[in-house]
């Protein structure tokens, strides 16, 4: 029966994973060549696993002499996350003395380290060292584990090693000339520095941003970072051999407490990116409730048992890693297109974690792939993760733009809403900026030309007409009279009933072209009373020029901007007028001299009127028929 995909993808790995001791017998011995570069010595090491971590270097020697090893066909020795010690040996012959500086190399953390070094069967050096251990005590103070091999003699060497560790058991192990591994770990010295050059470069650029804007999302992420560097630095050495090389135990913590840490951050980002607590309520509760757990599992650390901590860390990195992914590529499909870097970044990261992972519990093999995974992916998550935010940006500036843009709408709509019952032209008149800079009792002096009209015999129009059709007469009366006014550059202080009073500032000539476009006006609007077979409509006119005071009356809860004195008084007299004198337009004295010649030419005088309420007589002008 054919096994399920899935299955048989467990099925391999299981394999994969139990290569390392399948094969029991006696490894080749290493035939020394000067001109070497590097050896890897995985095909050239039997192994021993001591569970009990009891075995001596006598009894392990004993049992490798009885064939009691186990060999591999792999590249690299890898055990997982193992609580037993394993013993590796492995033999070279030296026929060319003179050796000088042969290094084994182990590029992983271990937790304790024994090398017994022997020629001939007899010891001649053992060495006692890991991650436990002071750093500044190795024999080269540097990221890896390097150790010197006394290979000066001709003869049959040896080499005994013991390893035990809380972490991943994984055992990549070759031998060098010095020059060669100088030239080789230079080349390597130069991408690690790049690696960090790019996550310092995204830190302190996102810190900047942070501190300019005050996003949260920005915390969170560079604190991120922060940790993912760290742990990167813990992974390959560095804060071991350069970062605390005299404090082993606080190198140690540095691992679980990234691990828990970064976990949690990323978590905390994700939810303030995608705004969970508005848009994603219950995913919100199980973000908060995954970043606490993840940063609860660097508590085990503190407590001595670190491979839990670190285990339980590393479970929770493959769940965040797909919890990000599974958060992102949620907000992109529903429609949350600043999500597309933050789900590429993501995915990059889970990729790289499941590889790890894979090769930290010996399913995968070591090599250069899933060395530098993480690397690769965090490097490619930052960058993504940085035009993820720089996307958000822009769109948080553009919604604050249209935010903008609409409540400038909404305010000038408001106000010209405000300007249909508040005369806002009064406003720079008196001095202010904003309405909202108008205070009950404001007034100034001016001179204007104030223009009165009112309809003739509306009362009589009225009687015949309900009172919405009232309403409708005066709507479509206004209508042809106000923009005369506008066009003119005047000003409508108000509506009375069925008049209107308003002003043109300094300007008698404007409010005569007004009251005379008015009255084309109205002969069209009679044209059209008249296809109805409704009256003709009449006015009047009366325009005056002299001082005011423009100001605001009523009280502080209403009130009202207007124009008092006794310029406005005569207007609406000169108004009264009109039908008597039999001039739909008259204009006072006053008024008249201030008028062009050309429009004095289009008036004659209508003599002299008393005025109601006032003493002294005036002579009036109309327009010449």
């Amino acid at each position: 029966m054919a096994l399920h995909p899935f299955r048989r993808l467990l099925f391999f790995s299981f394999l994969i994973c139990l290569q390392t001791n399948l094969n029991a017998e006696t490894a080749p011995i290493i035939s020394w060549n000067p001109n070497f570069k590097s050896i890897n010595l995985a095909p050239y090491i039997t192994f021993i696993e001591d569970i009990s971590k009891t075995e001596s270097i006598e009894t392990v020697r004993s049992r490798f002499e009885n064939q009691e090893g186990k060999t591999t066909t792999a590249n690299s020795l890898g055990f997982g996350y193992s609580k037993s010690a394993y013993w590796l040996r492995w033999k070279m012959q030296i026929d060319t003395p003179a050796v000088d500086h042969a290094w084994i190399e182990l590029v992983s953390l271990i937790d304790s380290i024994d090398i017994f070094i022997l020629k001939d069967g007899k010891e001649i050096s053992r060495i006692h060292t890991g991650r436990n251990e002071d750093a500044s005590l190795r024999y080269l103070l540097h990221r890896n584990f390097i150790f010197n091999l006394p290979l000066n003699e001709n003869g049959l060497y040896e080499v005994v090693m013991r390893f035990e560790s809380q972490g991943s058991v994984l055992l990549p192990l070759k031998i060098w000339s010095k020059e060669s591994y100088l030239e080789e770990d230079s080349l390597k010295s130069t991408l690690f520095g790049a690696y960090f050059g790019v996550m310092g470069v995204v830190f302190f650029y996102n810190l900047f941003l942070f501190l300019s804007i005050r996003d949260k999302s920005y915390l969170y992420y560079i604190l991120y970072i922060f940790f993912l560097a760290l742990i990167q630095s813990s992974i390959w050495g560095y804060t071991h051999a350069y970062l605390f090389p005299a404090r082993p135990q606080i190198a140690d913590l540095s691992f679980p407490i990234s691990i828990g840490l970064v976990n949690a951050f990323a978590l905390l980002f994700a939810r303030q990116f995608v705004d969970a607590k508005t848009n994603m309520p219950r995913l919100n509760i199980y973000l908060l409730i995954i970043a606490v757990l993840s940063a609860l599992t660097l508590v085990p650390a503190f407590l001595g048992f670190y491979r839990l901590a670190v285990m339980g860390g590393l479970f929770f990195t493959l769940i965040v890693s797909i919890t990000l992914v599974s958060v992102s590529f949620y907000a992109w499909y529903q429609g949350f297109n600043q999500a597309r870097f933050f789900l590429l970044g993501s995915s990059v990261v889970l990729i790289g974690a499941i590889i790890v992972g894979l090769r930290n519990f010996g399913i995968l093999p070591y090599h250069f792939l899933t060395n530098y995974s993480v690397q690769i992916g965090s490097v490619l998550e930052a960058i993504f993760l940085s035009l993820s935010l720089a996307d958000r940006i822009n769109f948080i500036q553009k919604e604050k733009a249209d935010l903008q843009a609409k409540s400038l709408a909404e305010q000038q709509s408001l106000t010209d809403s405000f300007s249909r019952f508040f005369p806002s032209q009064i406003i720079p008149l008196l001095n202010k900026k904003d309405v909202r800079d108008v205070m009950l009792g404001d007034a100034v002096d001016g001179e204007v030309a104030v223009l009165f009209l009112d309809i003739r015999g509306f009362t009589t129009i009225s009687e015949k007409l309900s009172p919405r059709l009232t309403f409708d007469f005066l709507n479509a009366f206004m209508r042809f009279t106000a923009p005369s006014i506008e066009r003119m550059s005047g000003y409508i202080d108000k509506y009375i009933g069925d008049s209107i009073m308003a002003f043109f500032p300094g300007s008698s000539e404007n409010a005569l072209k007004a009251a005379k476009d008015m009255l084309v006006g109205l002969a069209e609007f009679n044209k059209k009373r008249y296809e109805l077979g409704e009256n003709e409509v009449k006015i009047g006119i009366g325009i005056h020029y002299g001082k005011v005071l423009i100001g605001t009356i009523g009280q502080e809860s209403r009130m009202d901007g207007t124009l008092i004195g006794d310029t406005v008084n005569t207007a609406s007299r000169l108004e009264g007028k009109t039908k008597e004198l039999g001039s739909s337009i008259l204009l006072s004295e006053v008024a008249f001299q201030k008028l062009s010649t050309e429009s004095k030419a289009s008036l004659q005088s209508m003599g002299e009127i008393e005025i109601r309420g006032r003493e002294e007589i005036l002579t009036v002008y109309g327009l010449r028929m």
